[in-house]
């Protein structure tokens, strides 16, 4: 019997969480969708609708729509009655504390308040210090500072719900001037210490048509102002294979040894969702995975040092061959 894609959840709470998905949230979601988000089969979540109309007392709706089965909840007569935990509370302080380093200081606040108002939702308000008792900190060297960009991140959000087109001027580092463009903001995205805006280049008149999708590193954006146009490009809810990576060039596969030193390091996390590793007894092990830019593989086997070795493939090996002896040359 295969193993269960969440084998730490019941069938009643993942009817739960499917309830407060569908109920919370007042948007739809396709069957593919709702599988991913409950880590289940599309049957089971069948299954659990037909629970939530009979035993929740909770109507879902659902409609057919490019080939795809969608399912929502319409907005209750009367608002339901909910409480909060303080731990539920604790878990929101959490995720604050974890990521307050990328927002700004005045969206740090913002964030802040909001959490605790959550706190009248507890069953009991004098609970308020066990929800905000302090149990994490993220600690960051190099963070950038984005104070600075506070009203960028703030245009964007609102731009992103309201799907309205932005004028931009961004400077890249590769080019000696910034340059201004029209721009369809999809999602903000935090990588390594950093946040970025993925989203589509546009026509700069008329219809705003894309050209071509592009990121932007929200700490080199000049200027950010929304325009009176919209944008009707839909986002790809599809499930990518998560590769190693984060710029989105050219696949490779990739094969690298490492030492008996760094091998747990490796062993214990995940690179690429195709990745293979192979342990030797002596400790050493190899690891194979999928990347999408060969420069950041290049930077991160370097990260190793003696301690990694590109095996796979041929033109990966000469570009660290070059890096090392490039490194050698500083410092002769």
């Amino acid at each position: 019997m295969p193993a269960k894609k969440d084998p730490y959840s019941s069938p009643s709470q993942k009817a739960l969480s499917l309830y407060s998905l569908l109920m919370f949230t007042g948007r739809s979601y396709s069957l593919s969708q709702l599988a991913r988000e409950l880590h289940c089969s599309k049957q089971t979540v069948i299954r659990m609708i037909e629970q939530i109309s009979h035993s929740f007392g909770g109507k879902v709706e659902s409609k057919l729509e490019s080939g795809k089965r969608f399912y929502w909840m319409p907005c209750p007569k009367v608002a339901p009655k909910i409480s909060l935990r303080p731990e539920e509370i604790q878990q929101l302080e959490l995720c604050r504390r974890m990521v307050m380093h990328l927002l700004p200081e005045g969206v740090r606040e913002q964030v802040r308040h909001t959490i605790a108002k959550t706190t009248t939702l507890l069953s009991n308000m004098n609970d308020r210090d066990k929800a905000f008792e302090p149990v994490a900190v993220a600690e960051i060297k190099g963070r950038i500072d984005y104070s600075p960009h506070q009203e960028h991140i703030t245009t964007f959000i609102r731009a992103i719900q309201s799907k309205q087109v932005c004028e931009v001027t961004y400077h890249a580092p590769s080019n000696p001037q910034a340059k201004t463009y029209s721009f369809a903001p999809i999602k903000l995205i935090s990588y390594h210490e950093a946040l970025y805006v993925t989203g589509w280049r546009v026509e700069d008149k008329g219809t705003p048509t894309p050209r071509h999708s592009i990121m932007l590193a929200v700490h080199r954006l000049k200027n950010v102002t929304t325009q009176a146009r919209t944008f009707d490009i839909p986002m790809d809810s599809g499930k990518k294979a998560e590769l190693f990576g984060f710029m989105d060039l050219e696949k490779i596969r990739v094969k690298v040894k490492f030492d008996k030193e760094t091998a747990a390091y490796i062993r214990e996390r995940e690179w690429s969702d195709d990745q293979e590793i192979q342990e030797f007894k002596n400790g050493n092990l190899v690891l194979q995975f999928t990347a999408r830019s060969m420069p950041e593989v290049v930077s991160w086997v370097l990260g190793f040092g003696a301690h990694a070795m590109v095996m796979e493939p041929k033109e990966l090996k000469e570009l660290i061959r070059d890096e090392i002896s490039a490194l050698a040359q500083s410092y002769l």
